[in-house]
């Protein structure tokens, strides 16, 4: 798999066993589970000496995961990856510390969302877990299924224009034909009685 050098992350993916074993791990498509460790890659490593030993703790710094960064990885697509994001947010891995948008109205806008790694998830399924809202459908200023209904609708316009405009350039043909035709048949029809009219005319 070709992965752009932007995308491309060398650290390593931290991962404690509490997580692996945890409902909130295992209720995870596929797609969620990749989704994390991309998360769990982002995430800043702390060296600390601990009674001696050296020991490495999570900064627990902001981050950003595009959809295009997603797809590039290919571990989701525009709404997938969504879905994957809210999940992880349901179960406690994920806090935003931003709301930006996911798919901006115009290319040039650059307004992403910032996450953070949360604990929360170590007491998902419990009295005692801290729920965050968010919510079920994508604001309407993230325009993912209006830029995809817009393209779709651009591709049948300018598939159906290329066929229109052959189409055009068909019937003019059909038409010209037709006329040069229709006009030879006149002028054949027409001739004989010219030319006895200018008889009789001269007479």
């Amino acid at each position: 798999m070709i992965i752009p050098s932007k995308y491309k992350i060398k650290r390593h993916i931290w991962i404690e066993p509490d997580i692996y074993y945890s409902d909130a791990f295992r209720g995870l498509s596929k797609s969620a589970m990749l989704t994390l460790m991309r998360c769990l890659q982002k995430q800043k490593m702390e060296e600390m000496k601990v009674g001696g030993k050296k020991k490495y703790v999570p900064t627990y710094n902001e981050f950003i995961f595009p959809y295009a960064e997603a797809s590039s990885l290919r571990i989701a697509g525009i709404t997938q990856h969504w879905k994957n994001m809210r999940k992880l947010i349901e179960v406690g891995f994920l806090d935003i510390s931003h709301q930006g948008g996911w798919y901006q109205k115009h290319e040039h806008e650059k307004d992403y969302s910032r996450y953070k790694l949360s604990e929360r998830w170590r007491n998902y399924g419990k009295p005692d877990f801290v729920k965050i809202e968010i919510p079920k459908k994508l604001p309407a200023g993230f325009h993912i299924k209006a830029n995809i209904e817009r393209k779709k609708l651009k591709s049948t316009s300018l598939k159906r224009r290329g066929q229109l405009h052959k189409s055009e350039g068909e019937v003019a043909k059909l038409h010209n034909i037709r006329l040069h035709k229709s006009e030879d048949d006149k002028s054949a029809v027409e001739s004989p009685r010219s030319h006895r009219a200018s008889i009789f005319d001269s007479s």
